[in-house]
């Protein structure tokens, strides 16, 4: 188990049977944990934003009946499961003729033109009593105030990450209020990925790299609010009836 308050070493790819997982280290592993506490198997799911299907694919594998969606069927990878080609920035409602128990959203909504929209969308698509499970990248860690504060950009939303789609963030208390005019309860916040307090990786000198942690230190113990997580896991419920 990695180290919650001092990291040593650099973050290594992860894979699910073979498929490249493109989140943060440990991010599926605490996703898959909320489905088991907040949907039965064998509930219908829909995984809006697949990527190449590692997280379908542990959903299958933990029983649920999974539905993925993503714009790019050439790097589809779970075979096994049903895809269907979608832009999500197009609408979701009108491409799908069911409605669904459950869905997840990790790692999207930061990559589309309109997040409420997506959450009026996949709130369409759930029956009453549906659970959307979503991740977003944590704009308000102590990590991102440090950069905000010295270039005004968000950690993970700088020039260099526009270039795998991160153009909208979000923060905790913009997602909880789109959440709710858009018809949703928010049923928790949970911090995801990892993000340790100090990081004993070269940052190109030792002058630089303890100048980093005593930032990062110094931001960790003023900061209040969101402040932990490499992103952040938002549980939501459709209300069970109008």
């Amino acid at each position: 188990m990695r180290n919650r308050l001092i990291n040593t070493e650099g973050k290594q790819p992860e894979y699910y049977k073979g498929m490249l997982i493109h989140a943060d280290t440990g991010m599926h592993d605490q996703a898959a944990d909320l489905f088991k506490k907040y949907v039965r198997t064998p509930a219908t799911v829909v995984d809006v934003g697949a990527g190449a299907g590692a997280f379908s694919q542990r959903l299958h594998d933990l029983g649920y009946s999974v539905t993925a969606l993503d714009v790019d069927p050439d790097k589809w990878a779970a075979n096994d499961i049903a895809f269907q080609k979608l832009n999500i920035d197009l609408g979701i409602a009108g491409s799908l003729n069911r409605l669904f128990d459950a869905a997840c959203c990790l790692e999207v909504i930061e990559h589309v033109e309109n997040p409420w929209n997506l959450l009026r969308e996949i709130h369409s698509i759930l029956k009453p009593g549906g659970v959307l499970i979503l991740s977003t990248p944590n704009i308000t860690s102590f990590l991102s105030r440090i950069l905000f504060l010295r270039n005004g950009t968000f950690h993970q939303f700088e020039e260099g990450d526009l270039s795998y789609g991160h153009i909208n963030p979000i923060s905790a208390f913009e997602l909880q209020h789109a959440a709710v005019q858009t018809g949703w309860v928010v049923k928790e916040v949970r911090e995801g990925g990892y993000l340790p307090v100090f990081d004993t990786k070269s940052f190109g000198s030792w002058f630089r790299t303890l100048s980093f942690n005593v930032l990062c230190g110094l931001s960790y113990l003023f900061a209040r609010g969101n402040k932990n997580g490499w992103c952040l896991f938002f549980v939501l419920q459709k209300p069970a009836t109008n």
